[in-house]
């Protein structure tokens, strides 16, 4: 799909000894360069290229909304006959299009509320996979790489974990599509006003359960720790409610957020001014749940403020304007992009940038482009590890590979501690390097990229990728499919190890004399993976 790049055919390849600035710097920045995205930038420019990314259109792509709008997936459940208060449900075996995935919240709760009464908890299940088919889709064929980048840097900061609540979990496509997606090059501030009035965070850090009688305090600490100022800037504890400082916050200003933030809540059934609220699982201001004992939060008075949602907005413009939630998430986003210890130099730039444009509309754009664009440190060498999952996304993309739906996409690299909206605390995964380095983890990953480009829903065809001109050649081919794939030369024994595989038993050599199509595709693919397995393409 949208995969139409031309390749120069040519027996020998001279590969560099490093990546070129345009491929580490989209590599950098996507998931994964694939060869006719290096030359659409070198022919345009880093610049251009880079503000066209930051522009995007409002929703998919039309190419990419085309392709989800035909995808269907497998979904079959045994027949469940009464029981109890249960009038049961019909068996199901079909192949159904995306029919949750831009479904409204009220629909979703609906569906939800009478699964395991008279629908199976399949359907539960069935948005996480179509949500997660999607992602992949999307991180794969989007030529809007930027995007899809920064939508996963969001939601992993902003983590709301599938397994905690079902009708948390059962918002989750509307959080991605309509606060994260929406909203990836906007304001921060406004993205973390539509992040507190989300259906999924609410539930997922229990505010929407939060009364006047027991404000709950979990939205508020994360909101402070890790949305925002980040852990840094807690000051510990100070009993003295006029002990406050605007430099960092207490657990006395926890207190006080988590009042402030009370009646921030969900239709659901509960009591509000007007009689019962409907199970809609919409947001509602309740004014019986809001508790009005809010007052001084880091040296302003709260109680001062009023207004039905006065309190917790003024909170939210505090924390988002502070210097330390720009040091905390420009931090955050370097490292993202550049690894663990990303350049002193960018980071400066980005938190002056957030600090420039605090009210801009275009604020994290403004924070890319600083980052992007005002100085070369992007195209310089390669130093941040692939997730297991960029690194199966980096090989579907660099083989032209059309990814369709698929229901392994929902746990495919669960058990590897990188599943979508899987990881099940506030904190989102962690993104230093260290914790993705494990031999176990590495293994699983190569048998997963072994297995995708095998799979039904992955549709590729290599032998036709594959210049007829180098197949009687080990070198040669080593070289074009490295050169595809890494974007520069392998350590010399990686090289030979290539080589000698060619040249092996079940390498291409012998495939390509079989003659046999199937026998030539399954070894390139195999080949693909060998290459994917490699440090070099470890790396980003």
């Amino acid at each position: 799909m949208g995969h139409r790049a031309v390749y120069v055919l040519r027996l020998k390849i001279i590969l560099p000894d490093k990546a070129s600035f345009e491929h580490t710097a989209l590599n950098r920045i996507t998931f994964g360069a694939r060869q006719e995205d290096v030359q659409l930038v070198q022919g345009m420019g880093w610049r251009a290229w880079a503000e066209d990314q930051l522009s995007p259109p409002t929703g998919d792509e039309a190419e990419v909304a085309n392709h989800l709008s035909k995808r269907t997936m497998r979904i079959m459940y045994a027949y469940q006959g009464p029981a109890g208060d249960s009038p049961g449900w019909p068996g199901i075996d079909e192949r159904r299009p995306l029919n949750y995935l831009n479904a409204d919240v009220q629909s979703l709760w609906e569906m939800v509320s009478k699964t395991e009464i008279t629908i199976a908890p399949n359907e539960r299940k069935r948005i996480q996979e179509e949500l997660s088919a999607a992602t992949w889709i999307r991180n794969t064929h989007a030529t809007f790489q930027v995007r899809e980048f920064m939508a996963d840097f969001w939601n992993n900061h902003f983590n709301v974990g599938r397994q905690d609540d079902i009708y948390g979990s059962a918002a989750l496509p509307t959080f991605d599509r309509s606060v994260i997606r929406s909203r990836v090059f906007g304001n921060f501030r406004d993205l973390l006003e539509a992040v507190a009035t989300s259906t999924a965070m609410l539930r997922y850090l229990d505010n929407a359960a939060s009364t006047a009688e027991h404000p709950n305090e979990n939205y508020a600490r994360e909101l402070l720790e890790l949305h925002t100022m980040g852990i840094q800037a807690y000051l510990g504890v100070r009993p003295n409610q006029f002990d406050k400082s605007p430099d960092g916050f207490t657990d006395d200003d926890i207190v006080q957020a988590s009042r402030a933030f009370s009646g921030w809540t969900v239709a659901q059934g509960q009591q509000g001014p007007q009689g019962p609220l409907p199970f809609s699982g919409a947001f509602f201001y309740n004014p019986l749940q809001h508790n009005d004992l809010a007052d001084q939060f880091m040296g302003i008075d709260l109680s001062k403020i009023k207004g039905s949602m006065a309190q917790g907005r003024a909170i939210l413009d505090i924390a988002a304007s502070h210097p330390s939630t720009a040091d905390f998430v420009c931090v955050k986003l370097c490292r993202r992009i550049f690894g663990d210890d990303p350049p002193p130099r960018v980071i400066d730039r980005a938190k002056a940038a957030w600090m420039t444009h605090l009210t801009a509309p275009d604020q994290i754009g403004q924070v890319l482009r600083a980052i992007l664009l005002d100085g070369t440190e992007i195209g310089q060498s390669p130093s941040k590890l692939r997730r297991p999952y960029e690194r199966v996304i980096a090989l579907l993309r660099t083989t032209n590979t059309e990814v369709n739906a698929y229901n392994g996409a929902f746990d495919a690299v669960s058990t590897l501690g990188d599943g979508l909206f899987a990881w099940p605390t506030p904190e989102g995964r962690p993104d230093h390097d260290a914790h993705w380095y494990s031999t176990a983890a590495h293994l699983e990953t190569w048998d997963l990229m072994l297995h995708v480009l095998s799979h039904a829903s992955f549709r590729t065809t290599l032998t036709k990728q594959t210049p007829k001109d180098i197949t009687t050649s080990p070198e040669a081919l080593v070289d074009y499919w490295v050169d595809r794939l890494v974007g520069y030369r392998l350590r010399p024994e990686g090289m030979q190890a290539l080589i000698d595989d060619i040249n092996g038993p079940i390498g291409l050599t012998a495939a390509f004399a079989s003659g046999g199509i199937m026998n030539m595709e399954s070894a390139l693919r195999r080949f693909m993976a060998i290459i994917a397995a490699s440090p070099e393409f470890a790396m980003r």
